[in-house]
């Protein structure tokens, strides 16, 4: 039981430690060479591009030097001396170093269509290093290396991560609908209750129109319990003292005689 649970604490904290609340993201778009052939199979040229993220201001050009963050595209075809348009590469971000970070960028060949993403040193075909101003925000921004033999062409931004909003992608916001809220999300993460529900969290149901609220509740939207000792579709009508026969209340359990009756429970005639 003991290793059970160790277990499950250091699950729980490498969890805490990968998540994320931003991520940063990389398009390759443009890719050519004249040093060599892109690939050494003509027939099925593929390839692939990694990305790593170094939290200094200085460029960092080695990639041993590639510990905070790296990610990969899978393998697609090119020709045999530019590449054109890839998948954007994701990186989970940490936000508490926004701003100049040193990126690595390189361009792989893989030997065949079913080989998966590997890094073979002998299979890089470009290298590029190089600083960039990281801010949170949806539009991307354009990046190029030009070397003699090879250009890059990119584009880049930072995004919050799912669920995640704000300048500095702290706001949590996800929808939900269950015994403790109900709400979706808008686009700037502000809660939107469901219909019918109320408060900070949505969890408060609006109860039938009209409900006192003094002296009814609602477990559920378009209820009216009544609080004990009143009554009536809306709970403004109190209940009477038990056997009171003609009298009314204010408040609960009185008994006020009607004109011409008298008595505990207002059954005797005054008229006789």
């Amino acid at each position: 039981m003991a290793q059970l649970l160790s277990a499950c604490f250091l699950i729980l904290v490498s969890v805490q430690l990968v998540k994320s609340s931003a991520v940063f993201e990389l398009n390759v778009y443009s890719f050519t060479t004249t040093s060599s052939s892109v690939c050494k199979q003509s027939r099925d040229c593929q390839v692939f591009f990694r990305v790593c993220l170094n939290y200094t201001q200085d460029v960092i050009s080695y990639r041993l030097a590639c510990s905070n963050g790296t990610g990969l595209t899978g393998t697609f075809s090119s020709d045999q001396s530019s590449i054109f348009t890839s998948a954007p590469i994701t990186v989970p971000f940490n936000l508490n170093w926004l701003g100049t970070v040193s990126v690595i960028i390189e361009a792989w060949n893989a030997e065949s269509s079913n080989d998966q993403p590997t890094e073979n040193l002998n299979n890089m075909i470009g290298h590029f290093a190089t600083k960039i101003n990281l801010t949170i925000g949806q539009k991307w921004s354009l990046g190029e290396q030009i070397g003699e033999k090879s250009e890059l062409r990119f584009s880049y931004r930072v995004v919050c991560d799912e669920f995640y909003y704000g300048d500095d992608c702290v706001d949590f916001c996800r929808s939900r609908d269950d015994p403790f809220s109900h709400f979706t999300c808008d686009d700037a993460g502000n809660r939107i209750c469901l219909h019918g529900w109320k408060g900070q969290y949505c969890g408060e149901p609006i109860c039938f129109s009209g409900c006192s609220e003094e002296h009814g509740h609602c477990m559920a939207p378009g209820q009216c319990n009544c609080r004990y000792g009143w009554q009536g579709p809306r709970c403004e009508e109190c209940l009477p003292y038990p056997g009171c026969k003609h009298g009314t209340c204010k408040h609960p359990w009185e008994c006020r005689c009607e004109k011409g009756w008298g008595g505990l429970l207002c059954d005797k005639d005054l008229s006789v």
